[in-house]
Order: C-alpha cells, then sequence, then structure tokens
C-alpha cells in the first residue's frame, strides 16, 4: 500500500482513470488509463502518467495539425516543448516579449503568420532540454542581409542519401 507525502495515511490505488492534465498546463486534454492514488484522510492525490515524453509528442503533434488557430494555453505549450523561454521565444518570432505574454494570456490573439511560424518551428524541432540562446538566435536572425551573390552549392545523391558535392567549389 502506498503511503500518502502529504499526511502519512494510507492511499487507495485507481487504475484506468480519467483526468485532465492541468498539470501539464491543458486542463482541455483529458487523459484516460492512468493510475491515480487517493488519500482518504486528507484528500491529496497523486495522478502517475506513463510514458511522457511519448504524450507530449502526441499532443503536440495534434496541436501543430489541427486546423484552427492555436488556443493561448497552446502557445505555451508548444513553446516551452522547443525549450525557449518567454523572452527568447520573443527575439526568435521578432516580437516583444509582452506579446508573447498577450498571446499566452488570451489577451491579444496570435496572428496567422505567428501561428503558422510557430507551428513549422515546433515541426522542425527536437524538443531542447538545454540551449545555448545566442546560437539558435544567431541562425533565426532576420536582421543579417542576405548575400548580395550566393556561391554555387551542388549535392550529389549516393547509395546511402544527398551528400554535399565537393568537386564542385563554391564561386
Amino acid at each position: 500500500m502506498r503511503t500518502c507525502d502529504d499526511c502519512g495515511g494510507g492511499m487507495t490505488v485507481e487504475t484506468g482513470a480519467v483526468r485532465r492534465y492541468e498539470l501539464g498546463g491543458l486542463p482541455h486534454v483529458e487523459l484516460h488509463g492512468v493510475e491515480v492514488a487517493h488519500c482518504p484522510a486528507c484528500g491529496a492525490e497523486d495522478v502517475a502518467i506513463p510514458r511522457i515524453e511519448q504524450l507530449h509528442r502526441v499532443l503536440v503533434s495534434h496541436f501543430i495539425n489541427q486546423t484552427r488557430a492555436l488556443a493561448p494555453i497552446e502557445v505555451r505549450f508548444l513553446r516551452k516543448h522547443v525549450g525557449f523561454s518567454t523572452a527568447d521565444f520573443a527575439k526568435c518570432m521578432g516580437v516583444l516579449r509582452e506579446t508573447v505574454s498577450r498571446w499566452e494570456t488570451g489577451k491579444k490573439p496570435m496572428g496567422a503568420q505567428a501561428d503558422r511560424l510557430l507551428r513549422l518551428l515546433v515541426a522542425t524541432s527536437a524538443p531542447i532540454h538545454d540551449y545555448a540562446v545566442k546560437d539558435v538566435l544567431r541562425a533565426l536572425n532576420p536582421s543579417r542581409p542576405a548575400p548580395k551573390r550566393l556561391g554555387r552549392f551542388a549535392v550529389r545523391a549516393s547509395p546511402d542519401g544527398w551528400r554535399p558535392n565537393r568537386e564542385i567549389v563554391a564561386a
């Protein structure tokens, strides 16, 4: 029998329960089939969520593939999924930190272009657990001028995929 962390009482365990994913910041998401330990003495509840990384991948896929605009809590979840702080995400999106805050609280709707950019960012990024902000932002910095002349770049198909063609040198 499990012991309650709050009061030390015995806990009963319910398997196959349904709970809202409020801990993940998504109260509109229901988790079916979770294990819930409940303390009859103090009312404490402990929800065990198996394979949480897989759960997050399923949620991310659902959010970025839906046809409606992202809800404010989904914007926040996706931002956190890719590992950005509010300030870093604002820099990446080319907006003020306050704008991101308004998107996430629902005070201002996210525009269609920003919505698509966030979905693209999430779809093409692995979850970031530790990152150097300057490295990420350097790669995404739209203020860097485009080169006046692009050098030639060639790729060659090989049996195991595409590779840069080293025989052609940039002009």
